[in-house]
């Protein structure tokens, strides 16, 4: 496959966003030519198509996706189970980290708005022991106005992640919130009712945390203990995709 490197002008993160590993190598090649007419790349095999595509992107594009392999990788080396992208009330968290504690990861990128952080921020104070914000430094100085003063934040460091503020424990939980998290089998499984108004009047705000982080350790762990077995044969760019599709990475690769 020839040196991608000439493609680096015409390529963005928003069209990134399209990619997806299913495609076929002459499906990528069509999806290449849309944004540059009547390029065509050759290469041995769809496995290697992807990963110069994957090695390209990583190395010229910091979005979100970028970040997210970062944050992957790096919770790959703990004992802990971790989730994409995360119904949290009217947001949705980019990444939580589960062990004896919950830990979000919230991802705004150069290419990112910071318009719903202030709203995500709120959201994740009601349901999360410990909140992180990992931004762009374009974003730092305008997020660390919006953001709760106990949040910790990540930055960017040539190529790799560094913290500049540890985030303090946050103890403004909202047990209503975060039974709404929840299915109705869940809360049945994990309370005995499935009527949250009910589990709120039989347990402490103690007792639900601890019932909410049991129910998300169950609910993923299958799904992060799949990606995580195979981070050998996983591109970077797929972790989400398998973590939503437990498949033999060689099927799709193939």
């Amino acid at each position: 496959m020839e040196n991608m490197d000439h493609l680096r002008g015409f390529f963005n993160a928003k069209n990134f966003k399209s990619y997806h590993p299913l495609k076929s190598e002459k499906e990528l090649n069509k999806w290449l030519g849309s944004f540059i007419p009547n390029l065509t790349v050759t290469s041995g095999s769809k496995l290697e198509f992807l990963r110069q595509l994957n090695s390209f992107a990583l190395s010229h594009f910091e979005d979100e996706l970028f970040f997210k392999q970062l944050l992957t990788q790096s919770l790959f080396e703990e004992n802990i189970i971790g989730a994409f992208e995360v119904g949290a009330l009217t947001s949705r968290l980019d990444l939580l980290k589960i062990n004896g504690v919950t830990t979000a990861y919230e991802i705004k990128s150069e290419f990112d708005s910071l318009e719903k952080l202030e709203k995500q921020s709120q959201d994740y104070l009601k349901l999360f022991e410990y909140n992180y914000l990992v931004v762009a430094d374009k974003h730092l100085a305008k997020a660390k106005i919006i953001i709760p003063g106990i949040f910790g934040i990540y930055t960017l460091k040539d190529k790799s992640l560094k913290r500049i503020r540890v985030a303090k424990k946050n103890k403004n939980l909202d047990p209503k919130s975060q039974l709404s998290i929840l299915t109705s089998r869940e809360l049945k499984t994990t309370f005995k009712s499935s009527e949250p108004d009910a589990v709120l009047e039989t347990y402490s705000a103690g007792q639900i945390n601890e019932g909410v982080k049991k129910a998300l350790k169950k609910r993923y762990s299958k799904k992060w203990g799949f990606i995580k077995e195979r981070s050998s044969e996983i591109l970077p760019l797929d972790y989400q995709y398998f973590f939503n599709h437990p498949v033999s990475p060689s099927l799709v690769y193939s």
